[in-house]
């Protein structure tokens, strides 16, 4: 989980990790800019989904049964900007990807709240949505979202495909006679 905001914060620090999903890539870029430029004593966090999407349907529906014991909500946002006396939720989409409804219903209620939500889809539109809600960022910013921007364009490579382990060969007939007969003596193989 990514946290931080202004000083310091630990995002953005120079630890990159690199992803081949789109919505973590872009979640890395707009956390090393905030981490960067999110003004004091503004402060974000990142929301960890788990493996929502990522390993075999019961791996999922196991993960999704942890998270909600834990109190994690459908449609949660995957930002939190905090600034004095306001809230503005962030939900990251790559792409055409659209809204389910409950990231609607979650947007809905922060309106009802009086807190802000918005639907982000690159580091610059991040830059605009934190301007519109007058959260404040530090000089540089938007320069840095537009490399930021463009590394995301930038496809990732992919790990070359492991070579297959050669299949270890089976024992002969005669290795085996051999160790049966060393066995016999008492001889520890």
């Amino acid at each position: 989980m990514a946290v931080g905001g202004g000083l310091g914060s630990g995002a953005g620090d120079g630890l990159i990790l690199v992803s081949s999903q789109p919505e973590a890539r872009l979640r890395a870029r707009c956390a090393m800019l905030l981490g960067a430029h999110l003004a004091p004593p503004c402060w974000f966090t990142s929301v960890e989904h788990g493996r929502k999407h990522a390993g075999t349907p019961q791996q999922r529906a196991a993960e999704w049964t942890r998270l909600q014991a834990q109190g994690v909500k459908a449609g949660i946002g995957d930002m939190l900007i905090l600034a004095p006396g306001y809230a503005l939720w962030l939900e990251l989409k790559a792409g055409a990807n659209k809204q389910s409804d409950a990231q609607l219903a979650m947007q809905n209620a922060m309106a009802a709240l009086g807190h802000g939500y918005a639907v982000v889809r690159s580091v610059e539109q991040l830059v605009d949505v934190l301007d519109q809600h007058g959260i404040p960022l530090l000089a540089g910013a938007r320069v840095a979202a537009l490399r930021h921007d463009g590394m995301l364009a930038v496809p990732v490579a992919r790990k070359p495909a492991r070579a297959a382990k050669p299949a270890a060969a089976k024992p002969t007939r005669k290795q085996l006679a051999t160790v049966a007969r060393l066995r016999a003596k008492g001889v520890v193989i």
